[in-house]
């Protein structure tokens, strides 16, 4: 036995009796549930870690969308989604640092200034560490788009793409059945599930719909398609189904699918009408209470927008009471005494309210300086959203993985016209928009027109063979 071997042995050794030590010395801390949580958390961390390409995505996802949903533990992931956003975020940029699969380009220079107009209004804030741990966490959240979400997706796109709509399909029917059958609303307020069915998963549906091949296929996309819609309807939520509508009409109109919305119009002008022939007088009663429901609130006197005219003058009040560098990131004055609140880790009715526009509220908490690089972040993606839908319009084919990116992209900007969201960084929607933004910024086609009249070719900003279009029927 020479020396390698009995070091070897006797660190084994070693390692085994600190290992017992720490067990007997630490072992009514194990009693804790805090402690076997924070554990239990850890393991499960490490083992997404392990494949992170292909799993830790999926872990981003549940994590921040279990924490603002109704389901048991949703307490605990309130602060776990945070150690899933660092660790992703860490192992991501390191993984990315070591390999790119593409360069940074002038979004994610663009993010950065983002990130630093947030840090600086969370100086002038009451509320300056609130603010600052929100900062730091739009700075993890864009670190993660620019790195791990990437590598997500880059090089694996098919499987990506199709996973994505199995679990919109997933997604619809879990929500169909808790809501129906159990009679549980798992997304919380109406809003929350407005906006979960109509920006996360009705694009990607209808897209994956457009590119089905085979009936058996193309009829189950349908159903869970339909069933979508009908959670949108059943929410009451205007946003959401304004901006399922921009969806719809952007991708049947850049695709030249007049027909189709024929078809759709069609069809639902065909269900009333059946309706109001068996029974008139329900569809009267339940049509004039959709209206006052859905356009007006409860609230037809004062107009179709009156619950968001206070939240809007509010807003504007705020931001000319701090116009430079605003109230704070993520943070927001409400008329209480700030003193005793300052240096709080979590946001509370003292330091935040309800805004009624994304757009409004980041110039409200970065004022009209700070909001210059928000400005020209959206810009930028709205460019890409642009050129997706021109390469859409030019070639009639929607079988282009740039394509689910932009519709969801689309309809969270208009849904954000109506709901404060958009960089809330800790609130799923928000994580699902800009990891699809910073995507699309990878897949974007761009129009190269051929010396040939009439023929247009649409290559990505990489090799074709990488970014092609997705393969129907998968």
């Amino acid at each position: 036995m020479n020396s390698t071997t009995l070091l070897r042995w006797a660190g084994i050794a070693l390692g085994a009796v600190l290992a017992l030590y720490s067990i007997f010395h630490f072992f009514p801390y194990f009693a804790d549930g805090t402690v076997l949580g924070a554990i239990l958390l850890l393991e499960v961390i490490v083992v997404f870690l392990c494949k992170y390409d292909e799993w830790f995505y999926l872990l981003m996802l549940i994590a921040f969308a279990w924490a603002g949903m109704n389901l048991p533990l949703q307490s605990a992931w309130m602060i776990a989604r945070w150690a899933v956003l660092f660790a992703g975020t860490l192992v991501g940029f390191i993984i990315w640092t070591k390999a790119p699969r593409a360069p940074f380009g002038s979004l994610h220079l663009i993010a950065f200034f983002c990130v630093c107009a947030a840090f600086i209004s969370a100086t002038v804030s009451p509320l300056t560490r609130t603010a600052s741990l929100k900062a730091l966490s739009l700075l993890l959240l864009f670190l993660y788009c620019a790195s791990g979400g990437r590598l997500a997706v880059l090089r694996r796109e098919d499987r990506f793409f199709h996973g994505l709509l199995l679990g919109c399909e997933i997604t619809t029917y879990l929500t169909v059945l808790c809501y129906f059958g159990l009679g549980a609303a798992i997304w919380g307020n109406p809003n929350s599930l407005g906006v979960a069915m109509s920006v996360g998963v009705f694009p990607v549906l209808f897209w994956g719909w457009l590119i089905s091949e085979g009936p058996m296929l193309k009829v189950r996309r349908l159903v869970s398609l339909l069933l979508c819609a009908y959670l949108i309807l059943f929410s009451g939520e205007r946003a959401g189904m304004v901006a399922a509508v921009a969806a719809t009409l952007t991708l049947c109109l850049c695709l030249h699918r007049y027909k189709l919305l024929v078809q759709v119009t069609a069809l639902a002008l065909l269900l009333i009408a059946v309706a109001g022939v068996f029974a008139p007088d329900a569809l009267n009663q339940r049509l004039g209470g959709l209206v006052d429901e859905v356009l007006y609130k409860g609230h037809k006197k004062e107009g179709v927008l009156d619950s968001r005219r206070t939240p809007w003058e509010e807003s504007i009040a705020s931001i000319k009471a701090h116009p430079v560098f605003g109230s704070g990131y993520g943070t927001s004055p409400t008329g209480e005494d700030y003193g005793v609140y300052v240096g709080a880790f979590v946001s509370s009715e003292m330091s935040s309210r309800e805004h009624g526009n994304s757009y409004m509220t980041i110039a409200e908490w970065v004022g009209l300086l700070g909001v210059l690089p928000f400005v020209g972040l959206l810009t930028v993606t709205v460019v890409n959203v642009w050129k997706t839908c021109a390469r859409m319009h030019r070639t009639l084919d929607p079988r282009h993985y740039s394509i689910p990116l932009a519709m969801v992209i689309l309809a969270g900007l208009v849904h954000a016209c109506f709901e404060d969201w958009l960089f809330a960084a800790g609130y799923y929607a928000c994580v699902y928009f800009w990891i699809f933004a910073f995507l699309l910024a990878d897949l974007v086609p761009e129009a190269v027109v051929a010396p040939v009249p009439g023929v247009v070719s649409w290559p990505s900003r990489t090799a074709p063979a990488r970014f092609g279009a997705a393969v129907p029927g998968r």
